[in-house]
C-alpha cells in the first residue's frame, strides 16, 4: 500500500467513526466497560517498537482497542458529571481543518495570514452573543480554559497594582517586592482562582486570601457593607487588593447579585476586580438575563469558557480586560531579549491584532478560534438561545413563572436506602421544603414549587426556572446534616433523575461529582 493509499484508507475508516458518533451519541451509553478499559490499556506496546504499524493499521488499533476504553458519551446530552459542554456540528468539523492546516496562531503576520485576525474578530462576536459593548474591553485572548484565563487575569491585576502602590514599578520584572502588598477578597472562589494566584505570586494560603461576608440573603453575594469596610481597612493599611467574583456557582448555579455595585466599589478605592464566570457567562444570552451583561462589563478582567456552553471543544477559554496594556507587560518579550524571528510583520498598529505570544501564556497556539467562530456563524444568537434555554444555570426565580405548564419536573430515586429503613422520605421532602430559596427566600415555595412523592421518589415539580444542579447540591446538605454522607452518595441516573446510592469500597464507577 502506498502511502497515499494508507492515508486515504484511514480517512475513510476516520470519517465512518465520526459519523457513525454523530448518528448515535444520543443513544450510547456514556461510560465504558470495566474490560473495555482494561483491554484499552493492555492493547498499548509496553516498549516503543522499532518498526511502525502504519497509519491504517495505527487508526485501527486506536478504533478497535483503544477507543473503547474511554468515555464514550461525555460529548452527548445525556452526561451529567461534572460541567462540560458538547461539541456543535460546525465545530467538530472546523477543529478537523485545525488539525489539516496545522498553523502555529503566535505572531500577528498581517500580509501573510488572517488568522490572529479571525481570533480578534472572533472574540468581538462572542461580546456580540453576550450582550457586552465591544468598547468595554481592550484586551482580550483565546486560552486553554478557564483556569489559564484566571491566570492572565490575576497576573495583570499583579501588574496593574504594582504600579499602583509604587509609580513605575513592574512586578513582572522585579517580582512581588519592594514594599507590593496584595490582598484578595472572594466570597466562595473556584479552586482555579487559587491555583491562578499560587502560579502568578500572588500566592494563595489565608494570609493573602480574605474571606469576605457573604449577602445575608444569597451566599453566593458579597455583603456590600463588609466589602466597603474592608477595602476601607486595606488602604488605611496601604495594601493593594484583588477582588474575585464569581457569577455561576458551580454547586448551585447561582448567577449571584450586585456586580455592578461591587464595581464602583472597587473603583473607588482603587482595587481590581476579576469576575470569573466560567460557568455563568452567558447566562445573559436569554432575554430574561440580559441585564447581567451590564454587570460582566464592569470587569477589569472577565473569564468566560467557550468548552462548556457555546459547546465548543477542548480546549476553549476566553479572557478580557479593559487594560490591554498589562497584558503585554506581563507575557511580551521585554526590551533587547525580543528574538528577531518573533517579531510581527508590518509592525503591530491598531489595525492590526497584537500577537498572541504577546498577550498569553503560549508562545505555541493552536488555532482554537476557529471552531468557536464555524460554531457561532453556523448557529447564531438565536440558536444559541434556543439551546440554552433549558440548560443555563439557575437558582429558584419567580420573575416570569409560567402559565400553567411546569418548567421542569425533578426526581430523587431514594428506594434503596428507605428499603432499608435508614432514610426517611417525609424528613427529607420537609428539608427541601424549608430550604428551597424563591427569589432569596427560604420556606415561601407558593405555587411555584411543588413537592410530592410518587412511589419512592420525591418529585420537584417547578413553574419558574430551577436547576436541576441546585436540587442535587440541597440533597447533599440533607444528607450531610443527618450523617449520611459517609454511605450515601447522589448520582444521576437520568436526564432529570437523582438517585441514593450506597458507596461501595471496591466500586469502579466514579461519582458523578458535578
Amino acid at each position: 500500500m502506498t502511502p497515499d493509499d494508507d492515508f486515504a484508507t484511514a480517512l475513510n475508516r476516520v470519517m465512518r467513526i465520526v459519523k457513525d458518533r454523530y448518528d448515535t451519541l444520543d443513544t450510547i451509553p456514556i461510560l465504558p466497560l470495566k474490560q473495555d478499559i482494561n483491554t484499552a490499556i493492555a492493547s498499548l506496546p509496553l516498549t516503543l517498537p522499532q518498526n511502525g504499524l502504519g497509519t491504517t493499521s495505527t487508526i485501527d488499533l486506536l478504533a478497535d482497542n483503544v477507543l473503547p476504553g474511554i468515555l464514550q458519551g461525555q460529548a452527548g446530552r445525556h452526561y451529567y458529571g461534572f460541567v462540560v459542554g458538547g461539541v456543535t456540528p460546525a465545530a467538530q468539523l472546523a477543529d478537523a481543518l485545525v488539525t489539516s492546516y496545522d498553523e502555529n496562531v503566535q505572531v500577528s503576520l498581517p500580509d501573510t495570514t488572517a488568522s490572529t485576525a479571525i481570533e480578534s474578530r472572533t472574540l468581538s462576536l462572542v461580546l456580540d452573543l453576550i450582550g457586552i459593548d465591544r468598547n468595554a474591553f481592550n484586551g482580550q485572548t483565546i486560552t486553554t480554559g478557564a483556569t489559564a484565563s484566571n491566570m492572565l487575569g490575576l497576573a495583570c491585576a499583579r501588574e496593574w497594582l504594582s504600579a499602583r502602590a509604587i509609580p513605575g514599578y513592574s512586578s513582572a520584572l522585579s517580582g512581588l517586592a519592594g514594599g507590593v502588598s496584595i490582598t484578595v477578597l472572594a466570597v466562595h472562589p473556584h479552586y482555579s482562582i487559587l491555583k491562578a494566584a499560587a502560579l502568578v505570586g500572588i500566592g494563595c494560603g489565608p494570609a493573602v486570601f480574605q474571606p469576605i461576608a457573604a449577602d445575608a440573603t444569597d451566599p453566593t453575594s458579597f455583603d456590600l457593607g463588609a466589602l466597603r469596610q474592608r477595602l476601607a481597612d486595606e488602604a488605611r493599611a496601604k495594601r493593594s487588593v484583588l477582588v474575585c467574583g464569581g457569577f455561576g456557582e458551580v454547586n448551585t448555579g447561582s448567577l449571584g447579585r450586585n456586580l455592578r455595585t461591587v464595581a464602583d466599589v472597587c473603583e473607588e478605592y482603587g482595587a481590581w476586580l476579576h469576575i470569573d464566570a466560567a460557568f455563568g457567562g452567558f447566562a445573559p444570552i436569554l432575554p430574561e438575563y440580559a441585564g447581567f451583561a451590564q454587570d460582566l462589563a464592569r470587569a477589569d478582567s472577565l473569564t468566560l469558557d467557550g468548552h462548556k456552553w457555546l459547546n465548543v471543544p477542548y480546549d476553549c477559554g476566553l479572557f478580557y480586560t479593559r487594560h490591554a496594556e498589562s497584558l503585554p507587560a506581563v507575557f511580551a518579550p521585554q526590551g533587547s531579549i525580543a528574538p528577531a524571528y518573533l517579531s510581527p510583520g508590518g509592525g503591530e498598529d491598531i489595525d492590526v491584532a497584537p500577537s498572541p505570544l504577546n498577550i498569553g501564556i503560549e508562545n505555541s497556539r493552536r488555532f482554537r478560534a476557529l471552531p468557536l467562530l464555524a460554531s457561532l456563524l453556523s448557529l447564531g444568537r438565536a440558536g444559541y438561545q434556543g439551546f440554552s434555554v433549558d440548560k443555563m444555570p439557575k437558582a429558584a426565580s419567580s420573575t416570569k413563572p409560567s402559565a400553567g405548564k411546569p418548567l421542569h419536573k425533578f426526581y430523587v430515586d431514594y428506594s434503596v436506602p428507605a428499603g432499608d429503613n435508614v432514610f426517611d422520605p417525609a424528613a427529607f421532602e420537609n428539608f427541601l421544603h424549608d430550604r428551597i430559596k424563591v427569589d432569596g427566600k427560604a420556606g415561601q415555595l407558593g405555587d411555584n414549587i411543588v413537592l410530592s412523592k410518587e412511589g419512592n421518589k420525591l418529585v420537584l415539580t417547578s413553574y419558574i426556572p430551577i436547576s436541576k444542579r441546585y436540587l442535587k447540591y440541597l440533597t447533599k446538605k440533607h444528607l450531610k446534616k443527618n450523617s449520611f454522607e459517609n454511605f450515601l452518595r447522589v448520582v444521576a441516573t437520568s436526564k432529570d433523575t437523582y438517585s441514593l446510592r450506597y458507596f461501595k469500597v471496591d466500586q469502579d464507577e466514579a461519582d458523578d461529582e458535578e
